[in-house]
């Protein structure tokens, strides 16, 4: 049973290692969401979620990253659009970021845990609410956060630099 924990500087290695493999892990398969190396998501921007303490981990027994993701205060353009359930300032809303499971471990409920793991926290840093967005072909994810209890808000166009324009699913969990 995996252990879920914000990463820390001594973890940052391993974290960029598992975010690599996830790149590849997805590849060409069903559930590839277009990360690439260095566009999304950067090493730099793993390395700053580590340093400010919003890169959530869980390490199974071996010592093995088997989930991430990030949590920060960083939203793209077009979140200001969409009919969220609270107005709240952005630095009471965590957005979430870089959600993933590796393979080895799908199907055991760790991306659920995970996500527990980022609700219970967040309320614990008396943020108000949590927001994320996924790509509409993501279904996976889309079950995991309607299961987690997120609110589905709608399809909406959400502009990455990256990527340039996205119809993007939006979810918000009020904390």
């Amino acid at each position: 049973m995996p252990v879920f924990r914000k990463a820390t500087a001594a973890d940052t290695d391993q974290v960029l290692t598992f975010y690599h493999d996830a790149i590849d892990e997805m590849a060409g398969t069903d559930f590839d969401i277009m990360w690439q190396r260095d566009v999304h998501p950067t090493d730099a921007s793993i390395r700053e979620a580590v340093e400010d303490g919003g890169c959530f981990i869980g390490v199974d027994d071996d010592g093995r990253i088997v989930s991430g993701a990030v949590v920060n205060h960083e939203q793209a353009d077009g979140y200001e659009l969409v009919s969220w359930q609270i107005d709240t300032p952005v630095d009471e809303v965590g957005i979430v970021h870089s959600v993933y499971t590796s393979a080895r471990a799908h199907g055991q409920g760790y991306a659920t845990q995970l996500m527990e793991h980022l609700i219970n926290a967040s309320r614990e840093d008396g943020l108000r609410s949590l927001r994320l967005d996924t790509l509409t072909y993501n279904k996976r994810g889309q079950g995991l956060y309607e299961k987690c209890g997120f609110s589905n808000r709608g399809t909406y166009s959400i502009f990455y630099e990256e990527y340039g324009p996205l119809d993007l699913v939006m979810y918000e969990y009020v904390l």
